[in-house]
């Protein structure tokens, strides 16, 4: 998959069936447009084409309301390629001038590095200044320019719309493994480890001290069975439990924690990146009277997701080492 940054002039396309959005988790909803757009550009003998935005617009038109993210840019391109489905993202910056363009204005910009055979949309897709092109407006535009636009239905198996949105209400829940099921994977946070205060390693549980890549959605508060993925690893294949949260046992931290103990390796992590997997919530975070009923919890916590990521990897059929073994 080619990534293009429309930062400047870029080669044409040619004829190309399209999708455009922000894409944030490249979730079962998003996973489902793409492959539409794979199938069409197929039978119309076109490029399967995604178009996308950086930074997410909320943050340059709402940045006190800017939701916070499900993927960075990196991610949100590495699972796109993943999928195996398209020829070219276009990434479009996006600016307060931007925003200001009509959707015929917008579609002006699009012609100008590929010739739109089709543009496949969820239901609620709008385009343009104040959300001026609704489906309808862009079905009657598309008419006159020469395109077809299609609507994809993204609702799960029971009838409600999937959305990046309701996937952040999940994470802010906790609610990991519902989050998983809309993402169609596990929910990812990576980001630097840096130097704590050693005070997991006092207690006989020694945490890698994560700081997430800015912007990204943290899950509620609380401790989570997990999955670590070390550097140069092309998979997470390490058991781990991850608190976050701000350690009011210890009369509590001016900003929220990720703290990720691995449960079978103990690694020198300190200035690289780490990346884990939330498999499920064990338990909220709570204040303990004392050390000692902090540490035992601490030990049925381990012993608790050590048991649930076995039994994980028996379902989902991996091989020891963590990788899908079907």
């Amino acid at each position: 998959m080619r990534v293009e940054y429309l930062l400047g002039a870029i080669a044409p396309l040619g004829p190309s069936v399209l999708s455009i959005g922000v894409f944030d988790g490249v979730h079962g909803g998003h996973q489902r447009l793409i492959m539409r757009v794979a199938e069409l550009a197929e039978r119309e003998h076109s490029r399967p084409v995604a178009v996308t935005f950086w930074p997410h617009p909320a943050a340059i038109l709402r940045p006190d309301e800017a939701p916070p993210l499900l993927t960075t840019l990196d991610e949100k391109l590495a699972l796109m390629a993943g999928l195996g489905a398209l020829d070219t993202v276009v990434v479009i910056p996006f600016t307060p001038e931007l925003s200001q363009r009509t959707p015929e204005a917008f579609l002006d910009l699009v012609a100008g590095f590929c010739e739109p055979r089709a543009l496949v949309e969820g239901e609620r897709f709008t385009l343009g200044h104040d959300r001026a092109g609704t489906m309808a407006y862009l079905r009657e535009l598309g008419a006159r320019r020469g395109f077809r636009v299609e609507s994809k239905d993204v609702r799960d198996a029971a009838g409600e719309r999937v959305s990046s949105s309701r996937i952040r209400a999940l994470l802010r829940e906790g609610r990991v493994e519902e989050a998983a099921a809309l993402l169609g994977r596990l929910y990812t946070l990576g980001g630097e480890v840096v130097r704590g205060d050693q005070r997991g390693r006092l207690l006989g549980f020694p945490t890698a001290n994560l700081r997430p890549d800015a912007g990204k959605a943290l899950p509620a508060n609380g401790v989570y069975a997990a999955r670590a993925r070390l550097p140069g690893e092309g998979a997470a294949q390490h058991a781990a439990v991850c608190n976050i949260g701000v350690r009011p046992t210890f009369g509590g931290e001016p900003r929220l924690l990720v703290e990720a103990h691995l449960l079978d390796a103990e690694v020198d992590l300190y200035g690289l990146p780490l990346a884990l997997e939330f498999v499920a919530r064990l338990r909220e975070e709570r204040r303990f009277e004392g050390i000692e009923a902090l540490k035992a919890q601490i030990g049925a916590d381990a012993a608790r997701a050590r048991a649930l990521l076995a039994a994980d990897e028996v379902v989902a059929g991996r091989g020891g080492d963590g990788r899908d073994g079907r």
